[in-house]
């Protein structure tokens, strides 16, 4: 998925933000954890700075001095090499001779080609929720987002600004996307809906699984012409190719495509206020026919917020980066009734991860034109 303001998932500019139990081992005192988590910004840049460098890729599986990598990366030696002595220290580096080093196993996931790197996730967070984290205090005096304060402008203008930012920022949510597609695919069967719409649907990663799953069924995504253009890249060769259509258009300006059996919104709503949120759902429901399904694919509010730590995290992103919210199903039956449209049923799901914490509280909402 191109960034595009009619086209995001979840940004999520804290990962995760464990329960007490979690911040705190055992072992730490209170003070210990409070310090531990005040010199974070430090591992956060420490991070960002080997990935701007491309000091990992450089690396691979090879032994290697500063000098070596400081000539190829064009990097000071001297400064180069008491940074690849701190990235021993987090454990980022081995250390194999007086001024040799080779990368660790946590170190190889800062590498491009790793099968699971996080070298886009680091690029990303280093570049954008770093510098929006700490002017939050413009958001809590004003409720207005850290990230116009700081950039200038809106997170999406900013990110379509940016090719490589905006690339990495991609990668992150079609990764994103495909965590959920085996809990979306369990929850709800989708072979009685012969057309599905997916509404800023990216590069396709949800629907072209969705009709892998469908026989007969056909698609079409929704989104902005830069959106589009690599959604067909995306899909060329693929199975589902000739099953899918591509319209191009904007979630607030509209029309969407009409008559549609299904219409989806991807962890698209949780982006924006409700005003904005209510444009995006009249055009659906304009859209949609007297038997039409809407499907949103959010996370909901707990009423505990231990529940799902992660889910309020990304409360907290959004009313930093985008002025969206995450909300309780009482607001998005409140926000549906004021569209047009009625909440007919929830279905829970689970995201895959292997952290419980980063699986979210989330659930198919499942909607019909009043």
């Amino acid at each position: 998925m191109i960034v595009d303001s009619s086209s995001t998932k979840n940004k999520g500019l804290v990962e995760n933000h464990p329960s007490q139990q979690h911040v705190r081992a055992a072992s730490e005192s209170p003070a210990e954890a409070v310090s531990r988590m005040a010199g974070g910004f430090a591992m956060t840049q420490i991070l960002h700075t080997a990935v701007q460098a491309g000091i990992a890729d450089f690396m691979g599986e090879k032994n290697c001095t500063a000098e070596e990598i400081g000539q190829s990366l064009h990097l000071d030696v001297r400064a180069l090499n008491r940074f690849l002595r701190m990235m021993v220290v987090l454990d980022l580096l081995v250390q194999v001779g007086p001024e040799t080093f080779c990368l660790s196993d946590a170190g190889q996931l800062l590498r491009s080609d790793h099968p699971q790197s996080m070298r886009e996730r680091i690029a990303y967070i280093g570049a954008v929720n770093y510098p929006v984290a700490s002017a939050a205090i413009h958001s809590l005096r004003t409720g207005e987002t850290a990230f116009e304060h700081v950039f200038g402008m809106p997170f999406f203008d900013h990110l379509a600004q940016q090719p490589e930012l905006g690339r990495a920022f991609n990668g992150l949510m079609r990764r994103a996307v495909e965590a959920r597609v085996a809990g979306v695919l369990g929850a709800h069967d989708f072979s009685n809906a012969r057309h599905i719409v997916d509404l800023g649907g990216g590069t396709g990663a949800l629907l072209s699984a969705i009709l892998a799953n469908t026989k007969g069924s056909s698609g079409t995504i929704f989104d902005t012409p830069t959106v589009i253009a690599q959604a067909r890249r995306q899909l060329a060769g693929t199975a589902s190719a000739s099953r899918v259509g591509f319209v191009e258009g904007d979630l607030f300006s509209g029309p969407y495509p009409a008559g549609a059996d299904m219409y989806i919104l991807s962890n698209i709503i949780h982006d924006w206020n409700d005003a904005q949120a209510e444009s995006i759902l009249r055009h659906c429901a304009r859209a949609m026919r007297g038997n039409s399904e809407l499907l949103l694919i959010e996370e909901t509010m707990p009423a505990s917020v231990l529940d799902s730590p992660s889910t309020v995290a990304n409360d907290y992103s959004m009313l930093l980066l985008t002025g969206g919210l995450e909300r309780s199903r009482d607001e998005y039956r409140a926000l549906l009734e004021r569209s047009g449209l009625a909440l007919s049923k929830v279905t829970p799901f689970a995201a895959h991860s292997s952290d419980h914490r980063r699986r979210g509280h989330w659930a198919l909402l499942h909607c019909h034109a009043k």
